[in-house]
């Protein structure tokens, strides 16, 4: 560079491209598993909302809402006002009662039954807890 002349030097900004990328690259994949517990951690939220209604039925009527009229049981009766129907991921909780048990079901982030992603309630228990530990 000629005296008296101010910038940077092409070397310089080549270092500071270079700490640029170093950076994203480290947090982009950091985002995504942030985000992808969030998803797990609120799906798992809800679950235990509608589980806790679910029970709450069970108590006053003795019996859990079969899958046919489930979630617009909860609803009318205003055990839960607006039931999710799919998860965080936009899947389709599962639903299976014969009316003395129940299991809630949500396919985690793959979308698959099966593999160790799976979130399932069942008789307000949660016995699988999805690809993450969110306690």
């Amino acid at each position: 560079m000629y005296k008296g002349q101010k910038g940077f030097t092409l070397v310089e900004l080549l270092i500071v491209i270079i700490i640029l990328a170093i950076l994203t690259g480290v947090s982009i994949p950091i985002y995504r598993l942030i985000n992808a517990r969030a998803r797990e951690s609120a799906t798992e939220t809800e679950m235990t909302n509608i589980a806790k209604a679910l029970e709450i039925h069970n108590v006053d009527l003795q019996s859990y809402p079969l899958a046919a009229v489930y979630p617009d049981t909860l609803e009318d009766n205003n055990y839960m006002e607006n039931v999710p129907l799919l998860d965080k991921w936009d899947n389709a909780y599962l639903y299976t009662s014969d009316g003395s048990s129940y299991s809630l079901e949500s396919y985690g982030i793959n979308g698959i039954n099966g593999g160790n992603d799976d979130i399932l309630i069942t008789n307000g228990v949660l016995t699988e807890n999805g690809a993450y530990e969110n306690r």
